[in-house]
Formats: structure tokens, C-alpha cells, sequence
């Protein structure tokens, strides 16, 4: 009986840590299948995604905090577009097209919209 509900508490755990680090890299449709498996209450079940979600959001703002300090530490800006500005010819092409207005009729409305004044 010991084994049994330490199986049981060690497949527990297994999932907790699965949802846990699914939690990151899965869509929020694929963990609520997951945590839906274990058969809680609908509002667990919010709390779960909503955690889920914020510690999603959270990591990967962290992440790429990170990464962008790593690069700009190895990075001198000012020198990278030094150089980018003279071993480069840099060419900027502008397209502006200009179209005439519909013609408008007598009464100063486009063309093509009737008088509302005038119909009857």
C-alpha cells in the first residue's frame, strides 16, 4: 500500500513539474488539456493558466532582458554603425503617387452620389 501511494505521488509530482515547465512552451489550449486531465475545480484550473501565463510572460522577459545585455555588453554600438555607414552605400528609394479627386457635380458632392434634396 506504501509503494502504491508513493507511485502515486511520484506520478503526481512528475505532472506537476510537466505542467510546470509545459507552462512556458506550450499554448495556452494544449496546458489546459493537460491540467484538465487531473480533474479539478474550474476555478483551480483558471488559477493554474493564469499563473501559467504570468510566469510564461515573466520568463521570457527576463530572457530576452538577458540576451540583450549579453549582446550589447560584446557590442559597441557607435562602432558597429561606424562601420556599417562607411562599408555601406546606403540608398533610399520614396514612391508618392498622387491621384485626382472625383470630379465633383453642381451641387459640390462627387460624382456619381445623388442629391437626397432632390429625389423624390
Amino acid at each position: 500500500m506504501a509503494d502504491d501511494l508513493q507511485s502515486k505521488a511520484s506520478e503526481l509530482v512528475k505532472k506537476v513539474l510537466t505542467v510546470g515547465v509545459g507552462a512556458i512552451f506550450l499554448t495556452e489550449e494544449n496546458l489546459r488539456a493537460m491540467v484538465s486531465e487531473f480533474k479539478l475545480p474550474k476555478e483551480l484550473i483558471t488559477g493554474v493558466l493564469d499563473s501559467a501565463s504570468k510566469s510564461k510572460n515573466e520568463f521570457f522577459a527576463k530572457l530576452s532582458t538577458d540576451v540583450m545585455d549579453r549582446i550589447m555588453e560584446r557590442v559597441d554600438v557607435k562602432d558597429l554603425v561606424q562601420e556599417l555607414l562607411t562599408k555601406n552605400e546606403i540608398e533610399l528609394s520614396v514612391k508618392i503617387r498622387i491621384k485626382p479627386k472625383e470630379p465633383a457635380t453642381s451641387d459640390g458632392r462627387p460624382d456619381g452620389e445623388a442629391s437626397a434634396e432632390g429625389a423624390t
